[in-house]
């Protein structure tokens, strides 16, 4: 599924959600009290305000908690891209902080309310009611900084490109200036910025496209350098998230012009040290840039190398150009047939889940309880239509239609009413009903049932 983050909500600052709180408890709850009440009136007058701040402040916490998501609960890219991004302990302790201080919040009302229970006098309930909502203001303010911190993570999912982790997925990887964001342009009608220097991409974009009337999605990757993974940075671990978690073909581009600053065989290498990745993935090597040089150019020691690479992980070798747009059809084509072809596989050979469907079935058998026979009870209409079917003497059932033709048609034909009744005895079907009845005039009950009927109408 895919998670849209752009309905966060926006997180206030401790000193603007306060104002809010204390703003709202003034407007909404009574403000006019004297000496003069009794002191049950006065103790339930300042024990109001305290519980409904104390209520305001509690939904004003539990939202933003349930507006961030939870990372046990998201798909493994997307808790994986967050840890990367902003650091998972920061973000769960700034979560645990928010949850935290709603806890004490809570604890602080029911002591001052349970307080206020024995005030007596309207001094000492305003004196409880001033520092309960002192204390509790406190507590929202010290939140300062996880709200803020909250507030700019926010800021960030929403810039996030909303990708699918379980739909068709295309993944566009390599070394930076390779063509990548160039082949995503003529690929889907996404706009990603080109430039002719490195690392000009520095997040995840997803751009959509369509392939024998299916929506696919494109994922274009930063360009990853050929390095140990501890060394890699923050822009460099999006493209390893999405290669890791991704259940999509692979197209790996190659600039086999050395135009885009590095040699096909550090182009080579970077693909031998990433190819733990490419575990269970369909690929596709996208060998670019053919208008300035072309695959007829390379030597053949060149030629040999891609080739043993690809015959390796058992992937396509596609040469194409973004300028020219000379096999970009063929790379979208190809990579998009070998992915349907693969979950295909995939999902005809889990025999894990056939058994787990299968664990769930019970065909229950019936057993005797004693020894008397129950032979079956078929109706007698069924054995004579069987038995007419044995000798070939099929007699059909006259409809309704048909009887009225053989009587004379619309206008002419009738049914008789009686002809539908369940009786006893076949001869009591056309029988006049009596008038009189044990004393009773018949119609007047009849009468009494039309009009029922009528009135339940």
């Amino acid at each position: 599924m895919a998670y849209n983050f752009k309905n966060i909500e926006v997180v206030p600052t401790g000193s603007a959600l306060v104002d809010i709180l204390l703003s709202k408890t003034q407007r909404q709850t009574p403000t006019v009290i004297h000496k003069g009440f009794e002191i049950q009136r006065i103790r339930r007058f300042y024990m109001r305000k305290v519980k409904f701040t104390q209520q305001n402040i509690h939904e004003k916490l539990s939202k933003i908690l349930d507006n961030f998501p939870k990372l046990d609960d998201l798909h493994p890219f997307y808790s994986d891209l967050m840890n990367i991004l902003y650091d998972k302990d920061h973000y769960k302790i700034a979560l645990g902080q928010v949850s935290k201080a709603r806890t004490i919040v809570d604890g602080i009302a029911k002591d001052y309310v349970r307080m206020m229970k024995y005030a007596d006098s309207l001094y000492r309930c305003k004196t409880l009611k001033k520092v309960a909502l002192g204390r509790m203001c406190t507590v929202v303010k010290k939140l300062n900084p996880s709200f803020g911190y909250l507030e700019e993570v926010r800021k960030h999912l929403a810039r996030l490109p909303s990708i699918d982790p379980t739909t068709r997925t295309l993944i566009l990887t390599g070394l930076p200036n390779v063509g990548k964001s160039s082949l995503m342009n003529n690929l889907t009608d996404a706009n990603v910025d080109v430039q002719s220097y490195a690392f000009t991409t520095q997040s995840l974009f997803v751009g959509h496209t369509v392939y024998k009337c299916v929506p696919w999605q494109v994922v274009d990757t930063p360009g990853v350098l050929d390095h140990p993974l501890e060394q890699r940075n923050t822009i460099e671990m999006q493209a390893i998230t999405a290669l890791a978690h991704l259940n999509a073909c692979v197209l790996f581009v190659m600039d086999i012009s050395e135009t885009c600053g590095y040699y096909i065989d550090a182009q080579m290498s970077l693909f031998n040290s990433i190819k733990p990745l490419f575990k269970n993935k369909p690929i596709v090597l996208v060998l670019t840039k053919t208008d300035l040089k072309s695959w007829n150019d390379l030597s053949q020691e060149t030629k040999d190398a891609i080739e043993s690479i690809g015959k390796e992980q058992n992937s396509y070798i596609i040469a194409m150009s973004n300028k020219t747009k000379e096999g970009v059809d063929d790379v979208k084509s190809k990579a998009c047939d070998i992915l349907l072809d693969y979950r295909f596989a995939q999902k005809s050979e889990n025999a894990g889940k056939m058994r787990a469907v299968e664990n769930r079935l019970h065909v229950a058998v019936p057993q005797k309880r004693d020894g008397k026979e129950r032979p079956p009870q078929i109706p007698e209409s069924v054995l004579i239509a069987r038995q007419n079917m044995k000798s070939g003497e099929e007699v059909k059932r006259k409809t309704i239609k048909e009887i009225q033709e053989e009587e004379g048609g619309a206008g002419v034909f009738y049914v008789h009413p009686e002809s539908h009744y369940i009786l006893e005895d076949e001869s009591w079907r056309y029988d006049a009903p009596p008038e009189i009845f044990a004393g009773r005039n018949v119609a007047d009950y009849i009468c009494l049932l039309y009009t029922s009927d009528a009135a339940d109408e």
